[in-house]
């Protein structure tokens, strides 16, 4: 049977035990022999008659999760799980989203080097193309030149275009899961949309997600940890006379009638609660957009 199909299907089948392709559609014997058929070589028929006629064969990636790994995917994607697997005292999470152009070979490599410059050990894929890591005990601020340099090593040495996306300072409370959906389908919409930039924190990506659809970001894509900053006074009152001097540290210390380094403890405040640092102008772009989000979307 296999040497007709191999007949027929020539050079768009192979025997090779790769399920991890996505570019194929596979199949198991009866006696255990595993081959797959390129998706483009098949039509609907027969591609219903193979299944028919064999075991097909689907990966599963929960099969291959750690303990930790498994707490983590049921309660961000099933409805019923609504616990997150950290401790109560555990302030605050991070997410990285990534992305690759095509399903790589080598995933314990590409893991390897994640490791190395993300401090986690959990990743969980979720396609052969796609996954998230998790930083459980996450670093206030996030070396994006690091993150840069990264993706270039990953495309180099492992030939897979990858495409990495660094998350908000979440807070670890009831809304965590709601945080966590609203900002990967944000990220999903950035890397399926025309901006291709490799590498990108959420406070570089807002710009771009309002300039992509304007009517469709709302306060709640900011992190609660963002939130209550801005909904204190003295917080708000700070950030805004500082983009008013222009990120000038001395005149915005004046405007407020504090000593320099009362102004500098400030921020210093911020950056702690939200691993925001305001006085790089990406990020003063950005918490100018979220205090017009925060202040015209008010409860």
């Amino acid at each position: 049977m296999l040497e007709n199909l191999k007949q027929h299907y020539k050079d768009a089948m192979t025997l090779d035990n790769n399920v991890t392709d996505t570019n194929y559609e596979w199949f198991r014997t009866d006696l255990g022999q595993i081959f797959g058929i390129l998706k483009t070589a098949l039509t609907e028929k027969e591609r219903d008659l193979l299944i028919t006629l064999f075991q097909q064969v689907t990966p599963t990636f929960e099969d291959t999760y750690t303990t930790n790994e498994r707490k983590w995917y049921n309660y961000l994607f099933q409805a019923e799980q609504n616990q997150a697997p950290l401790p109560t005292n555990q302030a605050t999470v991070r997410f990285y989203y990534f992305y690759l152009k095509r399903p790589i070979d080598d995933k314990q490599n590409f893991e390897e080097a994640i490791k190395g410059i993300i401090n986690s050990e959990l990743i969980i894929w979720l396609s052969y193309s796609n996954g998230i890591i998790i930083e459980e005990k996450p670093s206030i601020t996030v070396d994006v030149e690091m993150i840069k340099d990264l993706c270039g090593t990953l495309t180099t040495d492992l030939y897979v275009e990858t495409y990495l996306y660094v998350g908000q300072l979440q807070k670890n409370d009831a809304a965590l899961k709601e945080k966590f959906t609203l900002e990967q389908k944000c990220f999903q919409s950035l890397y399926r949309s025309a901006i291709q930039e490799k590498a990108l924190t959420f406070y570089e990506a807002l710009p771009l997600l309002i300039m992509q659809s304007p009517t469709s970001i709302q306060k709640d894509i900011l992190s609660n940890q963002l939130i209550e900053a801005l909904n204190e006074q003295e917080t708000l009152q700070t950030i805004e006379a500082f983009l008013q001097a222009n990120l000038n540290a001395s005149s915005t210390a004046k405007r407020l009638f504090i000593h320099r380094n009362s102004f500098q403890y400030r921020l210093e405040k911020l950056l702690e609660k939200t691993g925001l640092d305001i006085r790089t102008f990406s990020n003063a772009a950005f918490i100018f957009l979220a205090i017009i989000l925060v202040r015209h979307q008010r409860d």
